[in-house]
């Protein structure tokens, strides 16, 4: 019981600053994509989320979607049921209103933005786009780099630079995810490095910005470094003797 109620309180705490990351991180990708696809020619585009039953640019529909589930529609059709559960309730501050791209965009996921830049690696330029949204990750690399002397991007030195930081940043979100799922599957922390979770979302958010740390953390995620699963065992071993 007592290592139950741990866990509860550790996704709580975690649940402090991951949606912060999400959030920010869906934003900044927002940004690129829209600010890309104005530039398009002959025709400029408005918005990659449409909120009727057409289609957008298909590139981007190739970065969130697969072969076997269309996101993007699914996203639409979560928006439209949460209308219908507006107008079916006249208090509601919706009631009567109609879906729109902000409705959409909020239904999909974390794993949208890890997703879309790894399938990125298929189109270079989108994937350029996409990392325009991490306007300062040299300096969080460079800062990991000072934490950790030894660090090493993935890939290989043939690797452009820009690619081997993609990855970096794919896999940090990923961490960040996975244990996100574990909280909201109500499964246990045991095995999560608290500390390593918390330098990975400051590598997301420093990439983002070397403001974004301080701004999303103020308490800079003091919390994270005192959870520590070993020693809460070690306790209940010590009670049970």
């Amino acid at each position: 019981m007592e290592l139950y109620r741990w866990n509860a309180e550790a996704s709580a705490v975690l649940m402090r600053y991951i949606p912060w990351i999400e959030v920010l991180v869906r934003n900044a990708i927002d940004e690129q994509l829209r600010l890309w696809l104005s530039r398009q020619t002959p025709q400029p585009y408005d918005d990659w989320i449409d909120v009727a039953d057409t289609h957008p640019m298909d590139r981007i529909r190739a970065l969130i979607n697969t072969a076997e589930k269309d996101y993007l529609s699914e996203a639409r059709h979560t928006a439209l049921s949460k209308k219908r559960f507006w107008r079916s309730d006249q208090s509601h501050p919706r009631h009567g209103d109609e879906i729109d791209r902000d409705d959409v965009f909020a239904q999909l996921t974390f794993g949208t933005w890890d997703g879309m830049l790894s399938r990125a690696a298929n189109d270079p330029e989108l994937a350029r786009i996409l990392m325009g949204a991490f306007p300062n990750i040299e300096n969080a690399w460079e800062s990991e780099t000072r934490r950790m002397p030894n660090s090493s991007l993935p890939g290989n030195e043939s690797d452009s630079r820009e690619d081997r930081l993609r990855r970096e940043l794919i896999s940090r979100l990923k961490g960040i995810r996975v244990v996100r799922n574990r909280i909201g599957h109500d499964e246990n922390l045991l095995r999560v490095n608290f500390p390593k979770i918390r330098h990975d979302m400051y590598f997301v958010l420093n990439s983002l910005g070397a403001d974004y740390p301080r701004w999303a953390f103020p308490d800079k995620a003091e919390l994270l470094k005192r959870l520590n699963p070993v020693q809460v065992l070690e306790q209940l071993e010590r009670k049970g003797k």
